[in-house]
């Protein structure tokens, strides 16, 4: 999902990763220099803001990349830091709080599913952060910029809420042959626990498969 109508096609040559901003150490890092770095491979679901109950617009896939906080970290934050901002090729740009940045997996992935990152999904770098809806996940990164400041992006501006933490959702995708299955899904929060009711029959504790994140 975005919010153009034709997306960018970014090529290899021309791309650089600047970071900048309230650092010590401003800099920049072709794809190469970001797979040299310390790898980072996980599962992480992703979900659009606007999904409907029950909707489409969610997924989980495989991502690796480099931990968000060692280019911070290399960078040096320098004095009083409120968020990070993360600008695009399409001119789109978020924030994200320092705190949230620094989590542990918060990834700038650029691979997905073990294979590099489709243009509809960002190529070559996009953010993956915990918890959160995918329009703070920014796509096709250009710039990272260290701020003192609140940095309000390109839906909040137009009133979408900057926090925009994963609301708790389930859907039902099997009901037949006295079988029901579905997802459950609660953010970076997690789901201790599911219950299913079937008509004027009792509640009844679903069993939960362990989760991949």
């Amino acid at each position: 999902v975005s919010k153009n109508s034709v997306d960018p096609v970014v090529r290899d040559a021309a791309w650089k990763l600047e970071i900048s901003g309230q650092v010590k150490k401003p800099g920049s890092f072709t794809l190469e220099n970001l797979r040299k770095m310390r790898i980072l491979s996980m599962y992480a679901t992703l979900s659009c803001i606007s999904n409907e109950v029950g909707g489409s617009w969610t997924g989980n896939a495989r991502w690796t990349g480099v931990p968000l906080r060692d280019l911070i970290e290399a960078a040096g934050p320098d004095g009083r830091v409120e968020d990070v901002v993360l600008y695009a090729e399409d001119s789109y740009s978020d924030s994200i709080p320092l705190a949230k940045a620094m989590d542990p997996f918060c990834l700038l992935a650029y691979e997905m599913n073990n294979e590099p990152l489709t243009t509809a999904h960002g190529y070559p770098l996009r953010l993956i952060v915990p918890g959160i809806y995918g329009m703070k996940n920014v796509k096709w990164i250009r710039k990272i910029e260290l701020r003192k400041d609140d940095y309000r992006g390109f839906w909040q501006q137009r009133g979408w809420d900057d926090d925009a933490p994963y609301k708790l959702m389930s859907r039902i995708d099997v009901a037949r042959n006295g079988v029901v299955a579905g997802i459950a899904f609660g953010g970076d929060r997690g789901v201790s626990a599911v219950e299913v009711k079937i008509g004027d029959q009792p509640w009844r504790q679903a069993e939960l498969r362990e989760a991949l994140s």
